[in-house]
């Protein structure tokens, strides 16, 4: 519950129609206080129809105190409106019935008011359960959503560490602990192996960030593309270029190490040039920063591209769609770009931190400042 929300749209249409009922009822009974000559029977009748339409009052405050956003709010109002024109509607109908039969009709306006009072109430009820319904089957379907994210990032950028750490272990078992070589994969294997414990801590950030809960805070782009170019240069025979500002803050969180890792990742992955190579750029231009990921390999056909953008079981193109959905959350586009000559570009643009903000020190310490 949040006590500290304000009144919406919504909330002030059903307040105001149950004040809008309340005054309608205390003029119309005060008149017939005054024709009839006695207070015992328009009092009766006021309570009747003004305390409900109190109730309508209280139900405006009472979804300012819930955990609906706006657009629900606003829903709850509309089925309000509609009880209040269905049930004023069925009354008013029958009326119309009598006076077609010749047959008179007695306290019409008190009929009507009762009708629209409690069809209004009705509305809220039945409006109320309707959008928590919808509600809990958008927040169910986030959750499933988040599982099969959460399941193929796992499977993917672990898999791809874990094959990391088993090749330069065979190496080092090959070779036997002597030489220089052997430090370097030694050296290689921890740092994959930190990196996929890191992933793991860091996988129930990247669960809320797709479930559209995430915190997000000003990451350094540039520090994160820097330490993984520097990693992909060590870890495999792809020549590595990097062209970056000093710092490029983004909003964004942990899960910015595994878009820039699996485009990355993805375009020495799928290169099957002699000489791969792989260009990594980051440019900062007014509310946006851009990442840049070109290499020399077969490209992305145009008609593979929408199926590669999927979130889902398969694992082949996992990195690009794993990376597809971490931008959308950041609010951020990636795209393929449309290249004449031989291999792919991925570009990725991203809200831009403002400029007097400090960069995560996550991301710092990643890069190893």
């Amino acid at each position: 519950m949040n006590s500290d929300r304000r009144w919406g749209a919504g909330p002030l249409a059903v307040a105001g129609l149950g004040v809008l009922l309340v005054l309608t009822a205390t003029v119309h009974h005060a008149t017939e206080i005054e024709s009839l000559g006695t207070a015992v029977g328009p009092l009766l009748a006021l309570a009747l129809d003004g305390i409900p339409a109190l109730g309508l009052v209280y139900a405006g405050w009472w979804l300012t105190r819930g955990d609906l956003d706006a657009g629900h709010q606003w829903s709850v109002a509309v089925w309000s409106f509609g009880g209040v024109t269905l049930f004023t509607s069925v009354v008013g109908l029958t009326m119309v019935v009598r006076l077609f039969e010749g047959r008179s009709v007695s306290e019409p306006m008190f009929t009507l008011l009762v009708a629209a009072v409690f069809g209004g109430l009705a509305g809220v009820i039945a409006g109320y359960y309707r959008v928590r319904a919808v509600a809990d089957a958008a927040r169910a379907e986030r959750a499933s959503d988040t599982l099969a994210f959460v399941n193929s990032l796992i499977r993917h950028d672990l898999r791809n560490d874990m094959q990391v750490i088993q090749g330069y272990a065979s190496e080092i078992e090959d070779r036997g602990p002597e030489g220089e070589a052997a430090a370097d994969h030694a050296a290689v294997v921890r740092r994959k192996a930190d990196e996929a414990f890191e992933r793991i801590e860091t996988t129930g950030s990247l669960a809320r960030t797709v479930a559209g809960e995430g915190e997000f805070e000003p990451v350094d782009l540039a520090a994160v593309v820097a330490d993984v170019a520097v990693d992909l240069d060590r870890t495999t025979e792809a020549t590595v270029r990097t062209d970056l500002p000093d710092q490029a803050p983004v909003i964004a969180n942990d899960g910015l190490r595994s878009v820039v890792d699996n485009l990355a990742e993805n375009a020495v992955e799928h290169n099957d040039a002699d000489d791969p190579r792989v260009s990594l750029t980051v440019e900062r231009d007014g509310s946006h920063a851009r990442l840049t990921v070109r290499d020399n390999g077969p490209g992305i056909p145009a008609d593979e591209r929408p199926s590669a953008y999927q979130v889902g079981e398969r694992t082949e193109g996992g990195g690009l769609r794993i990376a597809t959905t971490l931008v959308d959350r950041y609010d951020g586009d990636l795209r393929v770009a449309d290249r004449d000559a031989e291999g792919s570009a991925v570009v990725v643009d991203l809200p831009s931190a403002a400029d007097d903000s400090d960069p995560s020190p996550a991301a710092a310490s990643a890069s190893g400042e």
